[in-house]
């Protein structure tokens, strides 16, 4: 493998595995943003996501290589200008602080649900795994994420498929099924919920794009690692959609579907499974905590730094407590709607004449 591919497979790796946490190795964002509305809607609305994640993230990829930026929140004053951007820049420490919440109660949810264990033990485990790392520092969280990421889609994707075979006459029966469920929606509109669901990734992405950009050498590297990561996402969240639609009647009630659905094939194989899950939670969950601590306190070895994360990690353990579905319902819709303005700059600067000029920024 050339040391270009090798460059392209960490990043797209990095951009997955940064995606992945527990709302989507549980199914339940999943289940929010596309199963609850149809194979046919939600099939749709995912086609959406697919094209909207990988122009974007190809796209900001290509920009952050160029612009060299020292401070990967200034991507969004370059996309939105000076006050929206600036903005922006606070706001997405604070909704990656959310999602490091999201990631808390998700592990509590694993543990409770499927172990019979109390929520506050998995709530309590991701909290020392994440504050431990962030506390030693993050050096090599890229080439780790490179890793765990390509492994949890292969497992997810296996789920998936395996599901839809034992049970493909479930898909289209879920059509009506779905009208009479009491689920839970990301957004009224199926086609709206194809839109915030890669506007709210695109959203949480930007700064990791605008820092791994760096790493790479041509625009042809840095489209081919945003199309191949965001892409390879995208794509699975639509054969996990469709394979918990093909089980929905024994599936739409679980905050975390993805285990049960493992069972479903094999009996004992959501052991393993909830595993690879904590996997997700924990590459998602310390690349959020840092997230949020750099922003008050840019030096990840200094003193400051390391009393922003401990405070913020035990804010999180408290609104940990509220219900992992709830949290994603709340959180990540109104992230997809800021995502669309961001969106929207995105796709400004890329018409005729607006290139990026390279340089420090």
């Amino acid at each position: 493998m050339s040391e270009s591919s090798k460059r392209i497979f960490k990043c797209s790796g990095a951009i997955v595995a940064y995606l992945i946490g527990s709302g989507f190795a549980s199914g339940q964002e999943v289940m929010q943003f596309f199963t609850s509305y149809g194979p046919l809607w939600g099939g749709l609305g995912g086609l959406i996501t697919l094209v909207l994640m990988t122009w974007g993230a190809g796209m900001v990829l290509q920009d952050a290589r160029t612009l060299h930026l020292e401070d990967a929140n200034r991507i969004f004053r370059h996309y939105c200008g000076s006050w929206l951007g600036t903005f922006f820049e606070w706001l997405s420490p604070l909704f990656l602080f959310g999602i490091y919440v999201i990631m808390l109660s998700g592990a509590g949810s694993l543990l409770s649900e499927y172990y019979g264990l109390p929520a506050v033990a998995g709530r309590i485990l991701m909290l020392l795994l994440s504050l431990g790392t962030v506390l030693l520092g993050l050096e090599r969280l890229t080439d780790i994420l490179g890793f765990i990421g390509p492994l949890i889609i292969l497992l997810v994707v296996t789920v998936g498929v395996l599901c839809i075979c034992a049970n493909p006459g479930g898909i289209p029966a879920a059509q009506a099924l779905v009208q009479t469920l009491p689920m839970t929606r990301a957004t009224r509109f199926w086609w709206l919920s194809g839109i915030t669901y890669a506007t709210f990734c695109g959203f949480t992405l930007m700064p990791f794009l605008a820092g791994i950009g760096r790493l790479l050498k041509t625009d042809r590297e840095s489209r081919a690692s945003g199309m191949l990561g965001s892409g390879l996402f995208a794509a699975t969240a639509l054969v996990l959609s469709y394979g918990m639609l093909a089980w929905l009647d024994r599936l739409y009630d679980k905050a975390v579907p993805t285990v049960y659905m493992a069972d479903i094939l094999l009996p004992g194989a959501g052991v393993i499974f909830s595993v690879v899950m904590l996997a997700g939670i924990y590459t998602t969950a310390v690349p959020m905590l840092w997230s949020a601590c750099n922003k008050l306190a840019s030096d990840d070895k200094s003193p400051r730094f390391r009393l922003a994360a401990v405070v913020l990690a035990a804010v999180a353990f408290v609104g940990g407590r509220l219900p992992f579905g709830t949290l994603i319902n709340i959180i990540y819709p109104y992230m997809g709607y800021f995502g669309i303005l961001v969106f929207a700059g995105v796709l400004r600067r890329h018409l005729p004449g607006r290139r990026p000029a390279p340089g420090r920024r």
